[in-house]
């Protein structure tokens, strides 16, 4: 052999131990992706803050439906003759108990007797918007409308069915 050249040992085993030791190390583990999910939570949240206060309204009207729709009110919602609880009602519902001209008695689940004012602009709705005279007695009904202090709802719209 000559002597310019030396003889090198295989390192078959120390090439596998070199090649894994010298491959990119991973970047991210569960707490770096637990952070990203954060800080895009984050970043959506204020977004969104942004949006509303650039395009939002600055006031919410109030909901033109009743909170219990038709379902049993299970002794809360409006309050029938309770002062405190009528002027914060949207309406009623219940089985119309009697008609007297324009006035509606409306029983609600509770076993209350609610009194519901209409006029000339109150919508009546059986299948379609018709007149209040069409209404029986123990028909069910849905009142929208206000509650004055008294607790009679003068009705914007009586829904039956």
């Amino acid at each position: 052999m000559d002597s310019d050249t030396e003889v090198l040992p295989r390192t078959d085993d120390d090439l596998n131990s070199a090649i894994a030791a010298a491959a990119p190390k991973r970047w991210w583990n569960r707490t770096t992706l637990a952070l990203l999910g954060l800080v895009l939570a984050v970043g959506g949240f204020l977004g969104g803050v942004q949006a509303q206060e650039r395009w939002g309204s600055s006031s919410s009207p109030a909901s033109s439906f009743p909170r219990n729709a038709g379902m049993p009110s299970g002794g809360g919602g409006f309050g029938g003759q309770r002062p405190d609880a009528a002027a914060s009602a949207s309406g009623t519902s219940g089985t119309v108990k009697l008609i007297d001209g324009t006035t509606l008695y409306v029983e609600t689940d509770a076993g209350e007797t609610i009194t519901v004012r209409t006029n000339d602009t109150t919508a009546v709705k059986l299948s379609e918007t018709t007149t209040l005279d069409k209404l029986v007695s123990g028909q069910q009904v849905t009142v929208v409308g206000a509650a004055d202090t008294e607790g009679i709802v003068t009705a914007t719209t009586v829904t039956a069915g």
